[in-house]
């Protein structure tokens, strides 16, 4: 049985976050909050809100505990899914759920220390060469020395190193095909970013590949590197990723953002040979366009 919380807001609480109360009133860690929402466990006055939502005198916060010490989003598995290897880089299927590096808040449960305990023993240093959020699945590229990863990011920097993605967003696109132009901003205290004048630049190409009912499959590729660039950009179009609660998602049918790196094309950094390594839509969002 799922532990249930609910907490009346008293009058000193009131213009908290609500990870302010959660921490403060009920001792949750930083990381126990987050598990809870991405698992659609924090629900303000009966519906889903962001933790950085403020909360006023007599709200109704009701928290759902997993069964598990877990969010269902993926699996920490024993060894890494590599889908390309040399002796200067691999390219691994990372499954949504882990992040790609070491943080203060994940400590041993990342692609990189997979990485690295996987190849105990060799005398290199794996690099992560780009990012995915924690919770998007799909191809990641390591670099096993100094030079690779220069040259591996300075590939990514002119678009020679190139990802693809898919992704479910909500509605039916009036546009089939096209490229965004807008910029981003990061809000202090805040994890999602919002558009500004004042922000970075951001290029994104979008094609609908198939639509259904209330949703539609997307390829994605992106001209520049910025963190949630793609969420934050569909959101705008009111087209949020299903999933994604940070961007008004719906996450009835899949608990992290619809969102999956399923191709990259780059150059071996030494010899220039092309390399392509592709990874297969993942099971939960499979799901979402099984008809």
């Amino acid at each position: 049985m799922r532990k249930t919380i609910l907490i009346t807001i008293e009058e000193k609480e009131s213009g908290l976050a609500v990870k302010a109360v959660l921490s403060k009133k009920e001792g949750l860690s930083r990381r126990e909050i987050s598990r809870l929402k991405f698992s659609s466990g924090i629900l303000l006055n009966g519906e889903t809100c962001r933790v950085s939502q403020c909360v006023k005198t007599g709200d109704q916060l009701k928290i759902i505990f997993p069964e598990i010490d877990s969010i269902h989003l993926g699996y920490l598995p024993e060894r890494p899914e590599i889908l390309y290897e040399d002796e200067d880089l691999v390219l691994v299927n990372k499954p949504a759920g882990m992040p790609c590096h070491p943080s203060h808040e994940h400590q041993g449960d990342d692609m990189g220390t997979l990485l690295q305990s996987y190849y105990q023993g060799q005398k290199f240093t794996i690099r992560a060469v780009g990012r995915l959020d924690k919770d998007v699945s799909g191809v990641m590229c390591y670099a096993k020395n100094q030079p690779s990863a220069a040259r591996l990011s300075k590939e990514r920097s002119e678009q020679i190193l190139h990802k693809t993605y898919i992704a479910v967003a909500k509605g039916i696109f009036a546009k089939k095909q096209g490229t965004l132009q807008y910029r981003l901003e990061k809000v202090p205290g805040c994890r999602d970013r919002r558009i500004s004048e004042e922000g970075k630049l951001c290029i994104t190409d979008y094609k609908v590949l198939k639509e259904y009912a209330d949703r539609s499959l997307l390829e994605i590729s992106i001209r520049t590197g910025r963190t949630h660039q793609i969420r934050a950009g569909m959101a705008s179009l009111s087209h949020p990723l299903l999933g994604d609660s940070l961007y008004g998602g719906k996450c009835n049918e899949i608990a992290r953002p619809a969102l999956h790196c399923a191709r990259i094309a780059m150059k071996q950094p030494f010899n220039g040979s092309e390399i392509l390594a592709e990874a297969p839509m993942p099971d939960d969002m499979r799901k979402l366009v099984n008809e």
